[in-house]
């Protein structure tokens, strides 16, 4: 497939079944279904994104980013490595019952930014420093929504955010604290109701490990598709 004919299946395309967005529902109810989890949940992710950058990659890449093709390939290798990786967390998560579900979580989400973080390196972008910061936690969110309309939003502001040669447009700091806040803030929300919505199963022990394998294959599936997007629209900026 043509990339730029990518770019625009995606932007069309309807969300997966097992879509992680409830924002359109939790809205009116913001404060009190985050509170399920308000610290942990905050917590992890500020954890997560911060260690996501120095951790091990999550596979092994060799291939020239400048080349889309290989470079889309470099992608897909990172998606089936974190699928197998938080397949099998979310299997042994739903195996032990709802304490175990719980905390996969977490890893769940460290996953997510590993492989957004690798997938930015298949096409070349290894940058650093808020604004890398703050277009990671786009991509995660964009990954957690399922409301059509919500989603085009969220795309657009990703499209805003990168700049016409495929860099970011600089994000200061007083203005990027706030605004990774506020992401962190909606993406504790999504999480916090897929913990009761998407995982239910999970908490049966034996029959759960079933649903934790299945649930985390789908989430990190949507957000490699989701990353994928986002760098390629970068790499195609930096090409005439």
């Amino acid at each position: 497939m043509d990339i730029r004919q990518e770019q625009t299946a995606f932007r069309n395309a309807r969300p997966s079944r097992l879509g992680r967005g409830i924002e359109r529902l939790t809205n009116p109810f913001g404060k009190a279904i985050a509170s399920v989890v308000p610290n942990g949940m905050v917590e992890s992710l500020v954890k997560a994104l911060d260690t996501a950058a120095g951790a091990p990659a999550v596979a092994n890449l060799r291939h020239d980013p400048s080349d889309i093709g290989a470079a889309r390939q470099a992608s897909e290798k990172i998606e089936r490595a974190a699928k197998t990786i938080n397949g099998a967390t979310g299997a042994a998560a739903g195996f032990g019952g709802a304490i175990s579900a719980t905390l996969d979580l977490p890893a769940s989400i460290g996953i997510a930014l590993r492989s957004i973080r690798d997938i930015g390196r298949a096409y070349g972008f290894n940058g650093t420093g808020e604004a890398e910061k703050l277009f990671r936690l786009q991509v995660l969110e964009l990954a957690a929504l399922d409301d059509p309309e919500l989603r085009a939003d969220r795309i657009a502001a990703i499209e805003r955010t990168i700049a016409d040669d495929g860099s970011l447009r600089i994000v200061s700091g007083d203005a990027a604290t706030p605004m990774v806040d506020a992401a962190i803030e909606r993406i504790s929300r999504a999480m916090a109701f897929v913990t009761f919505r998407r995982r239910l199963g999970m908490v049966v022990p034996i029959a759960g490990s079933a649903v934790g394998l299945i649930v985390n294959r789908s989430f990190q599936e949507d957000v490699a598709k989701a990353a994928r997007f986002a760098f390629q629209e970068r790499w195609l900026k930096t090409r005439p």
